[in-house]
């Protein structure tokens, strides 16, 4: 009897755990639905629904990371947010073996985690990028901006012309005044990184084939290249945002190089001021490639190049 009573017991208890898993809260299920886990079906369904993509990279032996994921990454709030604005995907920057991490980690230049990315992925521009624990109030904020600037970023503006004035119209003396993106600072001189890494070859690239990568906007030649550079931009553009290392390891300046004096050490491409700095490369180019030194395009010295007619930094 008392074993009958016990068959039956567990039943019951186990009916109690099915009913409770099937009526669990609606935020917990949204919660798993919203974060993806791999960047490269993030990315594509991004691109295909046209919203900006937020990366969040984590440990599993991160305290901070830990709090985050009870306390802010999957409240209703922040859910609800991401569900309706984002495609969000969770990156396990702790483990050897994550493929993703291995190669957004230094793309991003991600340093202390946890690290959250709000990429444009129409665009490649990073919209924002913060690391260490945020609380729930600035995650949403930032999060909000970010969207904010992306539709500013990727608003089409339709001019009604039904109110047009007359050809024999005063035109508006103060008309209003609209202000554009400012002009993106384009690497390698507008010429293809992938051209320059697969066939040595330097070939100008197209602005409709354009992607961001660490401030910096590289032209590809055409549809394939620009697949191959979104996958892996570090492979492909020069190194230290194109400065020369020789200038970098001499005078602590980032100095930007020429695209007239180039090479390739280790399968990685350096930019040099001059061919003396380049001849001075090669005589020990592991003393100049050793340097850790972590650079941000605001870090680079503008200077005004006058025969192209151009500002380059």
């Amino acid at each position: 009897m008392a074993r009958q009573r016990n068959v039956l017991l567990g039943h019951v208890i186990q009916a109690v755990v099915v009913a409770w898993l099937c009526l669990a809260p609606p935020a917990s299920r949204a919660a798993e639905d919203v974060w993806r886990t791999s960047y490269d079906a993030a990315l594509s369904e991004a691109v295909a629904v046209k919203r900006p993509l937020l990366i969040h990279f984590y440990g599993q032996q991160c305290p901070p990371c830990r709090k985050m994921e009870r306390e802010v990454l999957h409240q209703p709030e922040v859910v609800a947010l991401l569900k309706d604005r984002y495609v969000a995907v969770k990156i396990d920057a702790g483990s050897p073996g994550n493929a993703d991490a291995a190669r957004l980690v230094p793309r991003f230049g991600v340093h202390g985690l946890p690290c959250d990315v709000i990429l444009d992925p129409l665009s490649g521009k990073v919209l924002s990028q913060s690391e260490g624990f945020q609380d729930l109030a600035r995650y949403q904020t930032a999060a909000v901006r970010a969207r904010s600037r992306f539709d500013q970023l990727n608003q089409t503006v339709i001019v009604d012309r039904t109110e047009e004035k007359g050809p024999f119209e005063d035109a508006d003396p103060n008309p209003p005044v609209v202000l554009g993106e400012p002009k993106p600072i384009v690497g390698l001189d507008g010429f293809s990184p992938v051209a320059l890494y697969r066939k040595r070859e330097w070939k100008a690239g197209r602005p409709e084939f354009a992607w961001e990568y660490k401030g910096l906007t590289y032209y590809l030649a055409d549809a394939e290249e620009l697949k191959l550079f979104r996958q892996q931009p570090e492979r492909y553009a020069p190194r230290l945002l194109g400065c020369d290392p020789v200038a970098l390891w001499e005078s602590d300046r980032a100095v930007p190089g020429d695209t007239a004096f180039g090479a390739y050490f280790d399968d990685a491409l350096y930019l040099f001021r001059s061919e003396e700095s380049r001849r001075k490369f090669k005589t020990n180019p592991p003393q100049y490639t050793r340097i850790q030194h972590v650079l941000k395009v605001d870090e680079v010295h503008r200077m005004v190049t006058l025969d192209r007619g151009n500002v380059r930094r």
